[in-house]
């Protein structure tokens, strides 16, 4: 799993049931990916983050589902793959709130 994937996947469980559009997706994983030594193409990260949504949204049981809304996804919450991510998400969020006490 490349760094994109993470952020992609990071940005679709935050978003929960509301998805997000492509740009906005796009915008973030961007935004995530700069750093003071490297900045990343936006043409290559939005390539990137399209050809991941379209590789992984074709079945109805694939990890991202596409919304009625032209352009927007989010995770599909039949699919076996998102309901672990799910439950990881979950407990390292109780994990770092049991680090940092609140």
């Amino acid at each position: 799993m490349t760094t994109y994937d993470k952020f992609i996947i990071d940005i679709l469980l935050k978003m929960g049931d509301r998805g997000i559009s492509l740009r906005n997706l796009v915008v973030n994983v961007y935004n995530r990916s700069c750093t003071f030594f490297f900045s990343p193409k936006y043409d290559d990260v939005y390539k990137y983050v399209q050809q991941y949504l379209l590789k992984n949204s074709r079945t109805p049981s694939s990890l991202i589902e596409r919304m009625d809304t032209r352009g927007y996804y989010r995770l599909n919450k039949q699919s076996k793959v998102a309901e672990q991510l799910l439950l990881d998400y979950s407990q390292e969020e109780n994990q770092e709130e049991n680090r940092t006490g609140v």
